[in-house]
């Protein structure tokens, strides 16, 4: 990614021009750029050749940082003007600042030998040009490995500077005393960061050539670890100030160049290629680098912020909390850059909810800030956002309040602002505030995708689920706007510039777009959304939920379980997990899959009575007798009292495991519950009948029959229990019982034959 230069105040290096562009060029003066570009046009159609209404157009482009435009203009006042000093001072600057300085050395050199000497130009474009060159011919790492060509690339370099040099002197423009090179220094400030330290400077192997440490009173091993790393420790009493221990940290680095990080930071390494590019390039005095705030894994809100910046003599720290650099550095016309490089910041979350003292003791500092200065909108946005990372979304609230109306709307950090007061009001509740606050931000002109997404969050909770999406649709539409998205609406492209959370226009978007479509009937639709972001965050147990409920509206059970199966891996999700399974399949009436779901909750949730009894039940329709005793098993032990038919139905499952003594002690207990219950006597006939006692057997059939007279089964075992007993006549009576009340029990006539048998074999 090619450097990119914020917007700063542009040089105008025409002096003179026709009274007809007066108007143009006061625009430019007033910085009204849109006004002075499309004057300035309507002069060159009809005057094409005139290269001061080209310059004053470029200049235009660049107040509003369109460097290609503004490349692409001068590129055509070149070809309209070949002559044209001015436009070629113009073609070089731009050079300069796109890092394109072999292109732009011969044109300069043959600008200054031709006499121009504009004192911007000169600043501007020539002293950073000589400062390039001694960068390179400083660095190790450019040098050809043949010391042949070595020395002739060195020599080359060496002539360069002397050259320019020459000239400066020559049009009496003072070289500045600075340092001027490649060396980099990393500083930091630290107190108690033996956890995160050592990873940290790790980060920054074979990139930094010193590292400076100020320790503010750690009581652990940071000290120890920086001097491992070759680390200047120095000690310092911590003053509640940042800045104050910063600018300690700066003034016992030697390095050309400070590369700030904290403890908790690592320096990516795809980034230490362009950190070291950097530092060849000093026409820039500092870069933003992007900080990826790991909200949680995979979960990063994004700002930037200038962590490398020449150590110029000049250069401090300026405010007691969330210190800044840039102040000084922009006061002598600095020139500030992003480079393509990133710094991963771990303890943004962890912060807020391992540390609260820390968040408070950031407050107190801001509102000490804010006591000498109650104007600072800076302090006033730090303060709302500590407040809204903490929870705390009355204090938010009415910070945001303090500090949005009142912002140019061009901040780095309005569309957050704006965003986080729209989200403070929608957890307090107060929706039309919010959707309120919200059009007020887009009417200013804070077209940011973060105002977007938190009004389609509004709109969501208000049940309006097809406002929600149009809000979202709107979001990605910004972010297509300011380059955040690529034109199809899905690639997330770098150097925008965006600062605030990627969420909402990928993963967060897709989730609050499938949850809308389901709330409009959807489901359909909803689901290729979800599927797409199982594959992007699989372990997200908010998304498996949604995700396998939205299966479910569709009939895709056997999907959804799969989803469910995974969310049950979730410690905090398990039990939701186990419920979802076993509705998914009880609401089929599929007991014998719902069942080991259904066993799963009521072990889960003991003090639910009615996850024990559907256990119950799906092991009954099962046919599951070791899962109902299983269950009789627990209903007991948790205190509840069986009834006769439970505890039958607890013995039978006992029988059918061959329990019999077991499934026996069952049977009495419902006949003494009910003693009525001519089952619970028929079914303790069987398990004596099992158990060998025969006659106790025949007395349980007994009373069972007594109590239901027409049971031709249970005639039958009578009859079996008479057999074994060897009371034929007995037998014969009750088969031919069985089969007076059942002509086609089979059994009882195939056992009727065989005991008349009997009989007749008897009285032989």
């Amino acid at each position: 990614m090619p450097t990119t230069v914020v917007r700063q105040e542009v040089p105008l290096f025409t002096e003179r021009w026709d009274a007809h562009l007066d108007e143009a060029f006061e625009y430019l003066r007033a910085e009204q750029p849109d006004a002075a570009y499309e004057a300035f046009m309507h002069h060159l159609q009809s005057h094409p050749n005139d290269e001061n209404a080209y310059e004053g157009a470029a200049v235009a482009l660049l107040q509003q940082t369109r460097w290609d435009e503004a490349q692409q203009l001068v590129e055509r006042g070149r070809a309209a003007c070949p002559n044209s000093a001015v436009l070629a001072a113009r073609q070089t600057w731009l050079w300069v600042y796109l890092t394109q300085e072999s292109q732009a050395y011969p044109l300069v050199v043959q600008l200054l030998e031709a006499g121009f000497r504009h004192p911007d130009w000169l600043r501007e474009t020539v002293l950073p040009l000589r400062n390039v060159l001694i960068c390179h011919a400083s660095d190790p790492r450019l040098v050809s490995s043949n010391k042949q060509k070595r020395q002739h690339e060195r020599a080359t370099l060496l002539k360069g500077i002397q050259t320019l040099e020459h000239w400066l002197e020559r049009y009496q423009f003072p070289i500045p005393d600075e340092p001027v090179g490649v060396k980099i220094t990393l500083s930091m400030i630290a107190r108690n960061e033996a956890e995160y330290l050592e990873e940290c400077l790790q980060s920054v192997q074979g990139v930094v050539d010193e590292i400076v440490l100020v320790d503010t009173g750690s009581t652990d091993a940071t000290p120890q670890i920086a001097e491992k790393y070759g680390a200047k420790v120095i000690h310092a009493e911590w003053q509640n100030d940042f800045a104050a221990a910063r600018n300690i940290a700066l003034q016992h680095a030697t390095g050309d160049w400070i590369l700030v990080l904290d403890a908790d930071e690592r320096l990516t390494p795809e980034s230490k290629q362009a950190i070291l590019n950097a530092a060849r390039h000093p026409q820039f005095v500092g870069y933003y680098l992007e900080i990826l705030n790991e909200i949680r894994e995979g979960d990063y809100f994004v700002h930037r912020l200038v962590r490398l910046f020449r150590r110029m003599p000049y250069a401090r720290w300026e405010g007691a909390i969330h210190e800044q650099i840039i102040p000084s550095l922009v006061s002598h016309k600095g020139r500030i850059a992003t480079v393509a490089a990133q710094v991963r910041h771990l303890g943004y979350s962890k912060e807020v909810m391992r540390s609260r003292d820390k968040a408070q003791r950031n407050i107190e500092i801001i509102l000490r800030e804010l006591e000498q200065d109650p104007d600072d909108l800076f302090h006033k946005f730090n303060l709302a956002n500590t407040y809204f990372a903490l929870g705390d979304y009355e204090q938010a609230a009415y910070w945001a309040e303090q500090t949005c109306p009142y912002l140019r709307g061009d901040e780095d950090y309005a569309g957050q602002i704006w965003a986080n007061w729209v989200e403070s009001l929608t957890h307090l509740e107060r929706y039309e505030s919010a959707l309120q606050v919200g059009a007020d931000a887009l009417a200013r002109g804070i077209d940011h995708p973060m105002v977007h997404y938190t009004l389609a969050m509004v709109y969501a909770r208000m049940g309006c689920a097809q406002k929600s999406l149009e809000a979202l649709e709107a979001a990605r539409e910004s972010a297509i706007r300011i380059g955040l998205l690529a034109p199809d609406g899905e690639t997330l492209l770098s150097g925008s510039g965006y600062v605030g959370d990627f969420g909402v226009v990928t993963y967060k978007w897709r989730f609050a777009y499938a949850r809308a479509l389901r709330e409009l009937g959807r489901p359909d639709e909803a689901c290729l959304l979800y599927e797409r972001l199982v594959q992007e965050r699989p372990n997200d147990p908010i998304v498996l939920l949604d995700y396998g409920q939205t299966l479910l509206q569709v009939g895709a059970r056997e999907q959804a379980e799969t989803i469910f199966q995974q969310l049950a891996t979730h410690a905090d999700y398990e039990t939701v997990a186990l419920q979802l399974l076993a509705k998914t399949w009880w609401e089929a009436d599929d007991h014998r899959r719902a069942l080991p779901y259904v066993r799963a909750v009521a072990y889960a949730l003991p003090d639910q009575q009615e996850w024990l009894e559907r256990w119950l039940y799906a092991a009954h329709e099962a046919g599951d007798a070791r899962s109902f005793a299983e269950a009789c098993e627990v209903y007991a032990t948790r205190g509840y009292a069986p009834d006769a038919a439970m505890h039958i139905n607890w013995g039978r499952a006992l029988w059918q495991l061959k329990d019999y003594e077991n499934a026996l002690a069952h049977f009495a207990a419902a006949i003494e519950l009910n003693p009525t219950d001519a089952n619970a006597f028929l079914n303790a006939g069987d398990a004596l009948y099992q158990l060998g006692a025969y006659n106790e057997a025949a007395d349980a059939y007994s009373a069972g029959i007594e109590r239901d007279p027409y049971n031709a089964q249970a005639w039958f075992t009578l009859g079996n229990c008479y057999f074994r007993m060897g009371v034929y006549d007995a037998a014969k009576i009750a088969y031919e019982q069985a089969l007076q009340l059942d002509p086609k029990h089979a059994q009882a006539q195939h056992n009727l034959e065989l005991t008349r048998e009997r009989i007749r074999f008897t009285a032989a």
